[in-house]
């Protein structure tokens, strides 16, 4: 992953564990969904 990503990533967990403990599944899903995007479209993701 990008620096760049990572940064992202690490600001958004960060937002997510200050909200409250019953918004924090959805949000995290939403971040799993991104990550899962991003890898899907990166070639050769699998097989690094």
């Amino acid at each position: 992953m990008s620096d760049e990503l990572v940064s992202q990533v690490k600001t958004e967990v960060q937002r997510i564990s200050e909200l409250e403990l019953e918004e924090q599944p959805s949000a995290f899903a939403s971040v799993r969904e991104q990550l899962e995007a991003v890898l899907n479209a990166t070639p050769n993701s699998a097989q690094n």
